[in-house]
């Protein structure tokens, strides 16, 4: 008791508790008790509970009615079906006056439209054009408005939460009501197919022709109209899109294997249209570092793309010394080759070309963005079961360390620091990966007696793992399991494998009970094996 009176007003809870201490009966200032009511003197206070009956025996030997208790249990979830859909009085939401603040986009309504877009793009209040904000038949139609008019990317995204607004209201007003759609994942399907009709109709003017268009030396005239208004929608909309998604007004989940999807299906030459997917890359690295798949997907494209880009540099060296022999007029200056304190790699020849220099690096960039912050995308392994998991690691396409990649910083003290922590986690996954590639197994060489026995011992948890125990057939039974397991091993030497049979029967006792496996059967089946095994022994 004493502790409750010396707390401090700091640690003081700020309610009062109702009960009090414990071990000590609550008192209220009007309770039962206290009231001296004529019954209460005489007789004293008696207790009458609101429920009345027995409360502490047994209903044992009551005969209950099957069909009065289905139909009571489905009231009560009539009932409960009524309260949840009944509207929330108590908070109601401000309503939304859309004939007022909201107008259609129509046709002739083209001059107000304009106006109004060019106040957005320009210093108005919002609260003024709040008053009148236009609403599109199709939603997508509000992006291409919004990069014509170049409206900062802020207020654009305001007027995108006032569109949701408008249609939350609609919805609601609505006297049949209908699924409420997640604006979310709705705006990440139009922003997301937006982009890629853009980046469609860029794709098919950089599509390289039968002669081949790419090269350093290759010279774009100017730009057809349309494409020129793709590129532009694609820069004002991807840059929006990367605000939208840090506000967290669309969920980034759903657009990041869109994008890888249409990085693998760049052609080999279309080297304009991957740096204007470059920008959107290193803007979501943040965002495929934290899944392994998507990383192991976008590691796989940037090695191959490395891989073939050195492919092609045996011919591009070769066009570039042709240019230069037939060339009488001054040309622009090239960047500088490595200086002698950079180390030496393939790539030295594609770094000296200006179209190829961003890619190298871009790729380069990401790649070793991977390795920094997830590691495990670039282990080496090996899936049985998944065909989307490719066996191998995304550096077996690469023929250099990804620490030997270039750098744009050259060779100043960060670069080495980087590089000096590229090489520690290189050393890291190649031990996991030879891990991986000898399940595991501390003896490496596989020569030893315990090297053997592992090699064993996995090779059985593998057979089993791998049985289909739900069907039998003559390629899938018990005779080819004990076949598998006890006649199949490193060795053809019969004797060494029965020496080893202990440690398979253990295995098989801690299968048949392990918690990290399932299934009744297992227990029988690792029955019926070892009796298979000691007939096999008994007969030998």
């Amino acid at each position: 008791m004493a502790a409750f009176g010396i707390l401090s007003y700091e640690h003081r809870p700020l309610k009062r508790p109702r009960l009090g201490p414990p071990d000590v009966y609550p008192q209220d200032p009007k309770q039962k008790e206290d009231e001296l009511t004529a019954l209460n003197v005489k007789q004293g206070f008696n207790n009458q509970p609101a429920v009345s009956g027995d409360e502490h025996g047994s209903a044992k030997n009551v005969n209950f009615n099957p069909a009065k208790i289905s139909s009571n249990f489905s009231s009560i979830i009539a009932e409960k079906l009524r309260c949840n859909t009944l509207p929330d009085t108590g908070r109601r939401k401000p309503q939304v006056n859309q004939k007022d603040n909201f107008w259609l986009v129509t046709a002739r309504s083209q001059s107000a439209i304009n106006t109004w877009f060019t106040d957005l793009a320009g210093t108005k209040p919002l609260t003024q054009l709040a008053k009148k904000v236009p609403i599109f038949s199709k939603k997508e139609e509000v992006f291409g408005y919004l990069a014509k008019y170049t409206v900062p990317v802020m207020r654009a995204a305001w007027l995108i939460k006032m569109t949701c607004a408008y249609y939350a209201a609609i919805t609601e007003t609505k006297v049949k009501k209908r699924h409420v759609i997640d604006p979310f994942m709705e705006w990440t399907q139009i922003i997301t197919k937006y982009l890629w009709e853009q980046l469609q109709k860029m794709a098919e003017y950089y599509r390289p022709g039968p002669s081949g268009s790419g090269g350093c030396g290759s010279t774009i005239g100017p730009l057809p109209h349309d494409v020129e208004v793709a590129i532009r929608q694609w820069d004002y909309n991807e840059k929006l899109a990367m605000f939208m998604f840090q506000d967290g007004m669309w969920a980034g989940q759903k657009f990041l294997p869109g994008v890888l999807e249409c990085l693998e299906k760049i052609p080999p030459g279309g080297e304009e249209l991957f740096k204007l997917l470059l920008p959107l890359l290193f803007g979501y690295s943040g965002e495929f570092v934290q899944s392994a798949y998507l990383s192991r997907r976008l590691a796989y494209f940037c090695t191959r793309r490395l891989a073939l880009q050195l492919d092609g540099m045996s011919s591009h060296s070769s066009h570039v010394m042709s240019a230069q022999s037939t060339s009488t007029l001054p040309t622009t200056p090239a960047p500088q080759p490595p200086t002698s304190s950079t180390p030496s790699t393939p790539f030295s020849d594609l770094l000296m070309c200006p179209q190829h220099r961003p890619l190298v690096f871009g790729l380069s960039c990401i790649l070793q963005t991977i390795l920094l912050c997830c590691p495990s995308a670039l282990v080496w392994h090996y899936s049985l079961t998944d065909s989307r998991i490719k066996t191998g690691s995304p550096l077996d396409h690469l023929p250099i360390a990804p620490s030997n990649l270039p750098m744009p910083e050259g060779n100043s003290a960060f670069t080495q620091q980087v590089r000096a922590k590229l090489r520690e986690i290189e050393q890291q996954i190649k031990e996991r990966g030879q891990a991986v590639e000898v399940r595991w197994s501390f003896d490496k060489c596989q020569e030893a007696t315990a090297g053997f026995t592992i090699g064993r011992v996995l090779h059985t948890l593998e057979v089993l793992d791998s049985h289909s125990f739900e069907r039998s057939d003559f390629s899938n039974s018990l005779d080819s399991l004990c076949n598998r397991i006890f006649g199949l091993g490193p060795s053809k030497d019969g004797h060494e494998i029965s020496s080893d049979d202990d440690a398979v029967v253990s295995l098989l006792c801690e299968w048949a009970v392990s918690c990290k496996r399932s299934g009744r059967h297992r227990a029988m089946v690792v029955a019926k094996l070892l009796e298979k095994r000691q007939a096999e022994i008994e007969a030998e």
